[in-house]
């Protein structure tokens, strides 16, 4: 094996996963971002049913799982789940060549041990509910900051995240008035309480916190599933924000697809990081053409491996295999072309040290 090939990866965006055992038809919808079993009504079940069977991301992950377990991988993966879940984890987290995770804990719930380093982040919208709103505006307010900087200050996390592209989009306007006016409104969506003005004032007050304390804030840009806002949902949204406040913003997905706005503002402004999770794995060999198009003008410093896997760790295994064989392409052919010297320390910054320095690995 080359030394090229020879690298350990930090999976810089992830949540919470498990090993179960399960049939093929509850191990494909559970590697669906946007699908749960639970949720397949009988008008759409056989329809869900086939479209999932027949995603590339689907198809990709059954070959390479075939690859690793043998033709009934199923059966051999549940198996090795009965006989010890952790180790298997453990099994594909090593042949993955993972080191650490960066975890948002908003999505899922830990049910077992991850064995390998991880560190937390934390979603902001995870208190934006209807006890805060319950609370007088100054106090809510007061306890959300509060909030916030007890999280990194006592209980270690690494820094904050936010999903707002999912609740009222990323046309964000920090204006404590216009706050104080939509706490008071009543409106409902799907999530909850709308209060668009109050969300904004909230995410720019996080803006504020994260650059004071000096960690990172991960925010959703691009696309995501079923109940995402693309269409406000763009990472050129936020230009205003991260020229005014210059923390550590990280566009999560790259803004994919708008991550060339996503490459184009980490090469503007200091403050701009991005990952390019979810096209890792999900939109399959797209994963390679989004890291090849962000490295066309992004500082290679800027630039992060994620996978957005949850549920699975069949997805943090596959979307580190191929993010592997898609980098190490990738930074040869900057090298043939002179954009680049050294194509191993290319390499090692985006699949390590990038995320290690952002989020204070030790």
């Amino acid at each position: 094996m080359k030394s090229t090939e020879n690298f350990e990866i930090v999976d810089s965006h992830s949540h919470w996963f498990s090993a179960k055992v399960m049939s093929e038809k509850e191990f494909m919808i559970a590697s669906s971002e946007s699908w749960r079993e639970e949720e397949l009504s009988p008008s759409l079940s056989s329809r869900i049913i086939e479209m999932n069977s027949w995603r590339p991301f689907y198809l990709m992950l059954r070959n390479y799982m075939k690859k690793l377990l043998g033709e009934n991988f199923i059966e051999e993966r549940n198996k090795k789940i009965k006989d010890d879940p952790v180790e298997y984890v453990k099994f594909l987290i090593e042949d993955a060549g993972i080191k650490a995770f960066i975890i948002d804990e908003g999505f899922g719930k830990k049910e077992q041990e991850i064995p390998v380093k991880y560190r937390l982040l934390f979603r902001i919208e995870s208190i934006i509910n209807d006890n805060l709103f319950s609370l007088p505006f100054n106090k809510a307010v007061e306890f959300f900051e509060e909030t916030l900087r007890n999280k990194i200050r006592k209980e270690n996390y690494a820094g904050f995240k936010s999903i707002i592209a999912y609740r009222t989009g990323l046309k964000i306007i920090c204006n404590k008035d216009l706050a104080r006016n939509d706490f008071l409104d009543e409106e409902i969506e799907w999530f909850g309480r709308k209060a668009k003005g109050f969300r904004d004032y909230l995410f720019c007050k996080t803006m504020e916190i994260a650059k004071e304390l000096n960690v990172p804030f991960q925010v959703h840009t691009g696309a995501g599933d079923r109940d995402i806002k693309l269409e406000l949902s763009r990472p050129s949204y936020l230009t205003e924000l991260v020229r005014k406040y210059e923390g550590k913003i990280v566009l999560v997905h790259a803004g994919f697809p708008y991550h060339r706005e996503s490459a184009w503002m980490s090469y503007l402004f200091p403050s701009v990081y991005l990952d390019v999770s979810q096209v890792f794995p999900f939109a399959t060999t797209a994963g390679k053409d989004v890291l090849r198009e962000v490295l066309q003008i992004a500082p290679i410093n800027k630039v992060m491996y994620g996978s957005d896997a949850f549920e699975l760790p069949e997805i943090a295994w596959i979307s580190a295999k191929m993010f592997r064989k898609y980098v190490i392409s990738i930074a040869r052919k900057m090298k043939n072309e002179e954009i680049i010297d050294n194509e191993e320390e290319v390499i090692k910054m985006i699949s390590e040290e990038n995320a290690f320095k952002l989020y204070g690995l030790q």
